[in-house]
C-alpha cells in the first residue's frame, strides 16, 4: 500500500493504492496525476508482474495517473463500464461477481458493484482471506460523502447492507488506515447514515425548508470548504425521503444539488 501526497477534509491522509498479489498482481487505485505518484507506484509494484490496473471508481484522486500507471506496467484497465465511459478509457469492464485471479489463482478478487458514493463505485473481496477494498464507500475514519445527484443515498445504503453480509474479516478504504473491526464499522456507518436521517427529518419538521437551512440545524456553524460536502449529504438524504413519499408537502426550495435526475 502506499499513500499519495493530496491530504484534505475530504482525502484525509491521502488516497490508498494498493498492490493485491505478490508475483501476479492488481494495482488497484492508481491514485491522483500528482508529480511523484509514479515513483510511489513503482516502489509499490517493486518486481511483481500487474495484470491489471484497477479502479473503484472514476473520481480524479483514484483515477488521475491510471493512463500512465497502466503504461508504465504494461496492464489493461479494468474498471466498471461506467467508470471507464467517464474516463474516456479502453479497457476491461467489470461487472458484480466477476473474479480476478491473484497470484496465478492462488487468491481472487471479487468484484462488487458498490454504488452510494458514486453510481460507478465497485469494492473488491479478497478471497479467501476475506479482506474487503471499499475505495470511497467506507472509509478508515469519518463518513464517507455521498457525492448526490451521482451518489444516491438508498443505493449506499444497500450497498452497505450488502457489504455486512459478506461478513469480511478487515477493510482497506481508499482513505484512511485499514480497519481489523471490519463488521463494526459497517454496522456503525449504517446506524450513522439512520441517525442522520433523523436529525434531518427533526429539522425539517422544525421549519427547515431548503437543503441549506437544514444544513445549518444539522451541522451547525462549518469551515466553508466543508459546507458543499455536508449539503451534498443533505440533499441525498432529502432525495432518499422525497422517494419514499416522507417528505412534508412544505419542503418545496431545493438547493443546486437537490433535483432530481
Amino acid at each position: 500500500m502506499t499513500v499519495a501526497d493530496n491530504p484534505g477534509p475530504l482525502t484525509l491522509d491521502g488516497t490508498r493504492s494498493y498492490r493485491i498479489g505478490v508475483r501476479h498482481a492488481v494495482l488497484l487505485d492508481p491514485g491522483p496525476a500528482a508529480p511523484d505518484q509514479m515513483e510511489r507506484l513503482a516502489s509499490l509494484v517493486g518486481d511483481a508482474t500487474v495484470e491489471r490496473v484497477c479502479l473503484s471508481h472514476a473520481h480524479a484522486d483514484h483515477s488521475g495517473i491510471v493512463r500512465a500507471a497502466a503504461e508504465r506496467f504494461g496492464a489493461a484497465i479494468a474498471a466498471s463500464s461506467d467508470t471507464l465511459r467517464r474516463l474516456g478509457v479502453d479497457g476491461e469492464s467489470l461487472a458484480d461477481g466477476d473474479l480476478l485471479p491473484i497470484d496465478d489463482g492462488a487468491g481472487q478478487l471479487e468484484v462488487i458493484e458498490t454504488p452510494g458514493h458514486s453510481a460507478d463505485s465497485l469494492s473488491f473481496l479478497l478471497r479467501p482471506a476475506g479482506w474487503l477494498f471499499t475505495g470511497d464507500t467506507v472509509l478508515g475514519e469519518g463518513s464517507s460523502m455521498i457525492a448526490y445527484p451521482d451518489g444516491r443515498m438508498g443505493s449506499y445504503l444497500a450497498s452497505l447492507a450488502r457489504l455486512i453480509a459478506l461478513r469480511p474479516l478487515r477493510l482497506l478504504p481508499g482513505h484512511g488506515a485499514p480497519v481489523d473491526r471490519a463488521r463494526e464499522l459497517l454496522e456503525e456507518y449504517r446506524r450513522h447514515r439512520l441517525d442522520r436521517e433523523r436529525q434531518i427529518r427533526v429539522a425539517i419538521a422544525g421549519g427547515a425548508g431548503s437543503v441549506a437551512e437544514v444544513r445549518e440545524r444539522v451541522y451547525g456553524e462549518l469551515p466553508t470548504r466543508l459546507e458543499r460536502a455536508a449539503e451534498a449529504s443533505i440533499a441525498a438524504h432529502v432525495a432518499h425521503l422525497r422517494e419514499r413519499e416522507l417528505l412534508p408537502a412544505g419542503f418545496a426550495q431545493r438547493s443546486s444539488m437537490e433535483t432530481d435526475h
